[in-house]
């Protein structure tokens, strides 16, 4: 399995080696036939050198993060986490708005309120939720 990575330093891919382990590619033939088969490659950003900037560029990642469907999410999530979402869903003092959102959320974007609204249910960081979608992009069922 293959992950597409970005980091301040690097840009390269992880993938596992011939021995089992884990290995990062930065360049060469393998490299190049990896990031042909990453389905959601992940350019590097443009560097930015000021808070404003890293908060707009955060804000241009997120908004471009492609929607996945709920059984992606709820099949990234597991078991466990999703059970928090239905525990709060099923709980007596849970909104009828919030059960609908709970119940109808058809595609899931990243941008949404309403997805705000499950990773706040799950107390995840904006970073949490990025993983999520960027892993649930990679599901599939």
């Amino acid at each position: 399995m293959t992950y597409p990575m970005w980091n301040p330093s690097k840009t390269g891919i992880l993938t596992t080696n011939e021995e089992g382990g884990i290995a990062f590619l930065e360049s060469g033939p393998q490299f190049d036939a990896l990031k042909g088969s990453a389905s959601n490659w992940v350019e590097p950003e443009p560097e930015v050198s000021s808070p404003e900037d890293v908060a707009a560029a955060l804000v241009q990642r997120r908004a471009s993060m492609p929607p996945i469907s709920p059984l992606q999410g709820i099949l990234t999530l597991g078991e466990v986490e999703w059970g928090k979402v239905l525990s709060y869903r099923n709980h007596a003092d849970t909104t009828w708005a919030e059960r609908v959102i709970i119940d109808n959320a058809s595609d899931w974007v990243r941008t949404s309120q309403n997805i705000a609204f499950f990773g706040h249910l799950l107390d995840y960081t904006a970073e949490q939720m990025d993983t999520l979608f960027i892993a649930a992009a990679q599901v599939r069922a």
